[in-house]
């Protein structure tokens, strides 16, 4: 039995491994926050650069294909006559599934709960338990217990034992009243179960920032400033390179849309 832990020495090292948890999590999340911040500066510098010549590009494309099309109808009608269409086209007709709409975007989690939300859950749980407002001695006992354990909770800083302590049914008497209905305290049982769940949650959470941080670096416009920032080390403007090749292909799909659009012209 010597070795085995009582329940206070099981809050007490939840709390520690919690703080710990905590710790790590916000280190990191910082860390990805920053890295979030500069991919965004770079998403912004690409797009102002190059993304909206290739935006043209793709609806030069997009215009030089709606030309094909248009004349490939065009010479169908004139050899089979009107309303004709190709086995091909009948079998998209018939067969091709609409292509499915990229799903939403999940919307962020809120982040959890911050320092001064904690202060004011905690003002609230004081204002409702504090031992000056006992009608009796059973009264004050128990509102005594409940704001220890209120202090505890927000020197720790857990949020699952302010929730719980909130959702209690508190003491409530009316005024002159001499006796009220006191509901039991949490038991340091319950506590150890609360925490161990509180702990595993923010370890789940710490691995989902973590796996996060292992991730970025696979980001396809993650791989591309890395390319941009090594080419400027050698003296290269990457971005003005690739906004001067898209320059040329824009240019060249032009000639090739103007040469299309005049052949579907005479055919109509």
């Amino acid at each position: 039995m010597s070795g085995q832990e009582s329940p206070h020495q099981q809050i007490s090292r939840l709390r520690q491994q919690l703080h710990q948890v905590q710790a790590e999590i916000n280190v990191a999340e910082t860390e990805l926050v920053h890295l979030e911040e500069d991919l965004r500066a770079f998403e912004y510098e690409f797009e102002a650069t190059v993304g909206y010549l290739l935006e043209l590009l793709t609806r030069l494309e997009e215009e030089v294909n709606d030309y094909l099309q248009q004349i490939k109808i065009m010479r169908t009608e004139q050899t089979f006559g009107e309303g004709y269409r190709t086995v091909e086209d009948q079998y998209h007709a018939t067969w091709n599934i609409p292509r499915q709409e990229t799903p939403a975007k999940q919307p962020p989690k809120p982040p959890p709960l911050t320092a001064a939300q904690l202060k004011k859950l905690y003002r609230q749980l004081a204002r409702r338990y504090h031992p000056d407002l006992a009608v009796d001695e059973a009264d004050r006992a128990y509102r005594t217990g409940k704001m220890s354990a209120i202090n505890d909770a927000y020197k720790a800083g857990s949020l699952v034992e302010m929730m719980a302590l909130a959702e209690e049914t508190g003491s409530v008497a009316s005024v002159g009243a001499r006796s009220t209905a006191v509901p039991p305290p949490q038991t340091e049982t319950d506590l150890v179960q609360t925490l161990t769940q509180e702990l595993e949650n923010r370890r789940r959470h710490l691995f989902r920032v973590q796996d996060a941080l292992r991730n970025f670096p696979n980001r396809p416009m993650v791989e591309l400033a890395l390319e941009v920032r090594f080419a400027r080390q050698q003296g290269r403007d990457l971005l003005a390179e690739m906004a001067a090749e898209t320059q040329r292909k824009i240019a060249r799909k032009e000639v090739e849309r103007n040469m299309i659009k005049s052949q579907f012209d005479n055919m109509r």
